[in-house]
């Protein structure tokens, strides 16, 4: 036999729901998203907090259905494009900031309000908020969400700056969100050169894109930035780098605009995450756009190129510098007390001793860098070649060279941390062993070309292992 059971769930899944992994920045926006959505020029955003509340209002058309704010589930949209696709932002919104909110609507001369209070519903078992409706018909149309008993930290200047990059595009569009009445200020516009841009389609989609090569000095992260609707989409290093292959996109700045028609079917709407966090088909899309940009991608890294090598040259020689300076104290002090001990002074030429180029490889764009205590000089740079890595130098200069075109560091030169730590490896495997000043600074742990094609070939296998994290992400 079969029949129906009741399957409504019970009022602790409010507890779940309000343990949820929400910034409060986040929950903000969701309530400012709407009031957008609704058509409205301005958004004033009150946080009180000896209060312990946040309060959203907006002059835009009124909420028709005011219940379904704090419904689970429903979703009011009306015949109008809106980036709300799942009914489950405001509630989400309202349950990570506090335990009750309050919804009053103001449309066609009639003021909604509706009242839910999620301790309530938790206490008594029972899904239920109050409603009531006034005839007020001079009241001008508005929306306006009262959170209460937040129990979120909220810092106002964050939260100005979170507003005003997220909600730029909208911003600049002349609508206005204001935060305990001050205006907020759309985030700049990151300015670029050689700049290029199109439209595209994908699966029946429309997108607009714009890029160019932004100045060294910018502090803004490179890559690509997505905007939809009224909102920025908030970007990781991931998606930042979609559809730039390997390249180097620090100097690459580009924007693309996931485009709606107000009258869009389904099959022309994009698909956003619940809270507008990310959108599915992005990496597609860049990759639709990538020969329209390659070349440009190009320029950025041979741009970025010199700068990346004296930076580092720059710090990772001052390390090496100060490291081997360590070391070169600690083995002079270490000789002297054998030597006292000895009672002698040996021979200024014993060690092994090792061939090397006689003439420092300067390499292209590199930085030396001068311990001004010792004197001593360390430079690690690259140079256009496939070989791993060279080490040549005596006791007043050395240079570490790693070859640009070799496949480990075409994924890793940007890393100044896998930089320092093969090129310590590779001074560390000819360490200091001789006081004579004419003879290279490294020796010892490598004494035969057999030992040294083995010391390197191990330098190389953990390069390939760095590489094949990298690309697994493991």
């Amino acid at each position: 036999m079969t029949h129906e059971i009741d399957i409504t769930p019970k009022t602790h899944a409010i507890n779940s729901l309000r343990k949820q992994e929400m910034p409060a920045w986040l929950a903000i926006c969701e309530l400012v998203d709407n009031s957008l959505d609704a058509s409205a020029v301005k958004c004033d955003v009150v946080i009180d907090t000896k209060g312990k509340r946040v309060t959203v209002s907006d002059d835009g058309v009124g909420a028709p259905h005011p219940a379904a704010i704090v419904t689970i589930g429903d979703h009011q949209a009306e015949d109008r494009s809106t980036s709300g696709r799942y009914g489950i932002g405001a509630k989400d919104a309202a349950l990570a900031l506090g335990t009750s909110v309050e919804v009053h609507a103001s449309r066609n001369g009639i003021i909604k309000s509706v009242f839910a209070d999620f301790e309530e519903m938790v206490a008594t078992g029972k899904w239920m908020a109050r409603q009531s409706e006034l005839a007020c018909p001079a009241a001008p149309s508005g929306t306006r969400v009262i959170v209460s008993r937040v129990d979120k930290a909220i810092q106002v200047l964050p939260l100005v700056d979170r507003i005003g990059s997220t909600f730029a595009p909208a911003l600049r569009m002349g609508r206005r969100v204001s935060i305990n009445g001050v205006d907020v200020s759309p985030a700049a516009v990151v300015s670029v050169t050689n700049r290029r841009e199109g439209r595209g389609e994908f699966c029946g989609k429309s997108y607009s894109w714009w890029a160019g090569v932004k100045d060294a000095a910018d502090r803004t992260k490179g890559g690509w930035r997505f905007e939809f609707k009224y909102r920025v989409l908030p970007d990781s290093g991931t998606t930042r780098s979609y559809g730039c292959g390997a390249m180097d996109i620090t100097n690459f700045y580009g924007v693309i605009t996931l485009e709606e028609p107000d009258d869009a079917d389904p099959c022309e709407k994009w698909e956003v995450s619940k809270h507008k966090t990310s959108a599915e088909e992005l990496q597609q899309v860049c990759e639709q756009i990538y020969e329209h940009i390659k070349d440009l991608l190009e320029q950025c890294e041979a741009e970025h190129s010199l700068t990346l090598d004296h930076e580092i040259g720059e710090e990772a020689g001052e390390e090496l510098t100060e490291a081997m300076a360590g070391v070169e104290s600690m083995r002079e002090k270490r000789s002297h007390a054998e030597d006292s001990r000895a009672g002698a002074v040996l021979p200024a030429n014993t060690g092994v001793r090792r061939r090397r180029a006689a003439n420092v490889q300067h390499g292209d764009g590199s930085i030396t860098s001068t311990n001004p205590l010792t004197g001593k000089r360390f430079r690690v740079t690259f140079n256009d070649t496939d070989r791993f890595v060279q080490v040549h130098g005596n006791r007043q200069a050395n240079v570490v060279v790693f070859g640009r075109e070799h496949p480990y560091w075409r994924i890793f030169r940007s890393n100044a941390d896998v930089v320092k730590a093969m090129a310590m490896a590779s001074l560390t495997g000819q360490a200091v062993t001789s006081t004579d000043p004419r003879q290279p600074i490294m020796s010892a742990l490598v004494k035969d070309d057999a030992a040294n094609e083995q010391f390197f070939g191990t330098l190389g296998g953990i390069a390939a292992q760095f590489a094949f994290r990298h690309h697994t992400g493991a």
